[in-house]
């Protein structure tokens, strides 16, 4: 049997874990300003939906994870700045182009032959989907993702300008 909440118990909720859940949305934004916003929308969330809520439940999980992905939706919705007028635009040198080529090839080929790496990095798929596309556990397709990761990082130069992830397209 599920007990209903109250809409005075949103506002206990708010005075008990508002702190630690504006704390919580600050780590993820690192911007008080932005920490607030993604407090005052995880209220607004657990009020319109605190009748699929059940109050004789703990409510500090529920709201911490509807305040991180509020925040976590705040970043990524940020607007990036401005590249300074003033400032040139860095061209790589034709080494950097060469190498991150490089990099990139082989990066395709290690990953071709690790398809749940594949999957992983240039599907963005979690390894609990590789392992059910894959037809393997979840545990076995993380090792796999694992492997061919450590494949590719010993076979990248050490001194590739490329990023870890870099676009493989």
């Amino acid at each position: 049997m599920t007990t209903t909440v109250s809409p005075s118990d949103v506002g206990l909720w708010y005075e008990r874990y508002g702190s630690s859940l504006r704390w919580a949305a600050a780590r993820v934004t690192g911007d008080p300003d932005d920490a607030d916003d993604a407090l005052q929308d995880a209220f607004l969330a657990a009020w319109r939906s605190r009748s699929r809520f059940d109050g004789a439940r703990d409510p500090l999980p529920w709201l911490m994870t509807i305040a991180k992905r509020k925040a976590v939706t705040i970043v990524a919705h940020r607007k990036r700045p401005a590249p300074a007028a003033h400032a040139p635009a860095v061209q790589p040198s034709a080494e950097d182009e060469v190498v991150r080529r490089e990099s990139d090839r082989l990066v395709q080929e290690l990953t071709r032959d690790e398809p749940a790496l594949a999957l992983y990095a240039l599907a963005g798929l979690p390894a609990r989907v590789v392992g059910e596309r894959l037809g393997v556990p979840m545990r076995t397709a993380a090792s796999r993702i694992a492997r061919g990761r450590r494949r590719i990082e010993a076979a990248l130069p050490a001194t590739s300008p490329c990023p870890a992830r870099s676009n493989l397209s």
